[in-house]
């Protein structure tokens, strides 16, 4: 009897194990995930973005040195618009008007 009551105790188990694998396996891959396909596609991003960052350093280098290429004198950064308005007596004001007057409160009744 000692066999009779083990199969009696081991087979519901058994039994309820397998219903439960066979449910779950249609929530759940049981197939291991796939990270080589993942990484390599992260290794590739990764190579795309230090290119992007080296053509990045190189283009900001390239517009700096060509700023300081440029020789900046007073003479030439001088608006003569402004010039010719100062040469027709038209002065321009030295600071901008003040706001206006904020509107008075209504007094409550």
């Amino acid at each position: 009897m000692g066999s009779i009551g083990f199969i009696k105790r081991i087979l519901p188990f058994l039994a309820t194990f397998v219903v439960g694998i066979f449910i779950a396996s249609f929530f759940v891959s049981i197939s291991g995930p796939r990270f080589r396909a993942r990484g390599w596609e992260r290794h590739q991003q990764n190579q795309r973005l230090r290119i992007e960052n080296e053509e990045l350093r190189n283009e900001n280098l390239r517009l700096r040195n060509g700023l300081e290429d440029q020789q900046w004198t007073p003479s030439e950064t001088k608006c003569h618009r402004h010039d010719d308005w100062e040469n027709r007596g038209v002065e321009f004001p030295v600071e901008p008007p003040p706001p206006p007057m904020p509107a008075a409160p209504r007094a409550k009744r």
